[in-house]
């Protein structure tokens, strides 16, 4: 849903805050594959 509020929304406000959630769910993926590799997740 960010993606499409980037690609399509209007609300500069709106806009930041789905860069932010977008931001936020890279980091969080990027810690559980990190945290799967270590734990012998696939």
């Amino acid at each position: 849903m960010a993606q499409v509020e980037l690609k399509y929304g209007k609300d500069p406000e709106l806009k930041r805050l789905a860069r932010n959630i977008i931001k936020a769910q890279h980091d969080e993926i990027a810690f559980m594959n990190r945290w799967m590799a270590k734990h012998g997740g696939k």
